[in-house]
């Protein structure tokens, strides 16, 4: 017994030895060997402005300041867990290794998977955490964000995983079968379009291909209040600026959640389908939502207009103005929508509700003033009214206003009758 407590002193004394060797050497006498591998694992410069130990919250090699390309790749902080898996395949493979305050310009992380090809005698890396990283494409910074870059099983780069802080984000990039061309995917769990309204996807799905000069979207997928949305899209990044377009449809989707977004106080309720071409223009991705560009048909289904009467009118003998309150009920509303920055316009609109229809265009400016008019009838058997409405005041408290309704005459609606032979 006495001996089998030797021997696992001695085991585990030796272990201890081997974990603490690098920290009882200065550190001097192993910078150079670490630095030296840095450039076999990346094919290339690798320096570091100062090489040091950390004992807390692990024991762990720190490179600061490390540069990999000039002007292609700078890193704030490189840290090597010095655990017992690193120091006993030291030289062979490196795990748990992590970068914070990375910044990489596009042409470095365009050829990241041929850097870190696996050669012969060259160390294999596993998983590599991204804290902190930038991509720099000229005077501009995406970022920063976080990730991982994962690695098979012979130690090729198979993928980058990037997710945001809340969650809701995941981003994937595999390198393409083509030079320069990465395939890349986007999944978005309950998240707001960054469109400078709340429009919330339950889930969104952007598939596509990305080079150099941009990404083609050749898949979107979305789950939005009840429907789904599909479509494709181009976004392309030069000198002149960033440009988003492509074309999405909906169909299925509820009106109310929809609508309330742009106000909670009018809107409507029913089913939504639409067809939309869009245009984002910007000098940079930080601005690039600024100016939207937006044509659309819009057909809504067996729903209601609410705060927005068009009936009530009809019913007046003088002019007169209403003010905000009151529904249309109709069986069918469509219109032509056009989105271009603040102004939103809507021509060709039509509101079909059996006995009533209307029919006319709206606009609404900066500040969600309204400007509008529309030409609405009711008709009930040999009675039928119409009346001409302008439309007026706010989204949030719209003013109709009304000439004197026009009655026909009985007459005028009798009958003709038919000569007799």
């Amino acid at each position: 017994m006495g001996k089998l407590k030797i021997t696992l002193f001695l085991l585990l004394f030796l272990i201890l030895l081997i974990l603490a060797l690098p920290f009882l050497v200065p550190v001097n006498l192993f910078a150079q060997p670490v630095l030296d591998l840095g450039k076999r694992i990346t094919h290339g410069q690798f320096e570091a402005q100062n090489v040091r130990i950390e004992y807390y919250p692990a024991p762990a090699l720190v490179l600061e300041n490390v540069t990999l390309a000039k002007e292609g790749a700078e890193i704030e902080r490189l840290v090597v867990p010095a655990n017992l898996r690193n120091v006993m395949a030291w030289g062979e493979s490196l795990q748990g290794l992590r970068i914070e305050g990375g910044r990489f310009s596009t042409d470095f992380a365009t050829h990241l998977h041929q850097r870190l090809k696996p050669e012969p005698g060259a160390p294999r890396l596993a998983a590599l955490t991204l804290e902190r990283t930038s991509l720099i494409r000229g005077k501009e910074e995406i970022g920063p964000v976080n990730g991982e870059l994962r690695f098979g099983a012979s130690g090729e780069l198979t993928e980058l995983y990037v997710t945001d802080n809340s969650g809701q984000l995941e981003l994937q990039v595999q390198p393409g079968s083509a030079p320069g061309q990465f395939a890349m995917q986007l999944n978005a769990t309950g998240w707001e379009l960054p469109l400078g309204h709340p429009v919330k996807f339950d889930f969104l799905r952007l598939k596509g291909v990305a080079g150099d000069q941009g990404l083609d979207v050749t898949e979107i997928r979305g789950d939005l209040y009840g429907g789904v949305v599909t479509g494709s899209a181009k976004l392309a990044w030069g000198e002149q600026g960033w440009q988003l377009s492509g074309d999405v449809r909906g169909s299925g989707i509820q009106a109310e959640p929809f609508s309330k977004v742009f106000s909670p106080t009018t809107y409507a309720t029913g089913r939504l389908e639409s067809e939309a071409r869009f245009v984002y223009q910007g000098t940079d991705y930080h601005n690039l939502f600024d100016h939207p560009g937006v044509d659309a048909t819009v057909l809504v289904r067996d729903g209601m207009l609410h705060n927005f009467d068009l009936v009530t009118p009809l019913k007046s003998s003088t002019p007169v103005t209403y003010s905000r309150g009151g529904q249309t009920r109709f069986d069918a509303a469509s219109a032509k929508v056009a989105i271009r920055d603040t102004l939103v316009q809507f021509s060709n609109a039509k509101v079909d509700g059996g006995k009533f229809s209307a029919s006319g265009y709206l606009a609404i400016r900066d500040g969600k003033k309204l400007d509008g008019a529309v030409q609405a009838r009711l008709a009930s058997g040999p009675i039928s009214v119409s009346n001409q409405i302008r439309i007026a005041g706010e989204l949030a408290t719209p003013e109709f206003r009304t000439g004197a309704a026009y009655r026909p005459r009985q007459e005028d609606t009798a009958p003709t009758p038919t000569p007799e032979p």
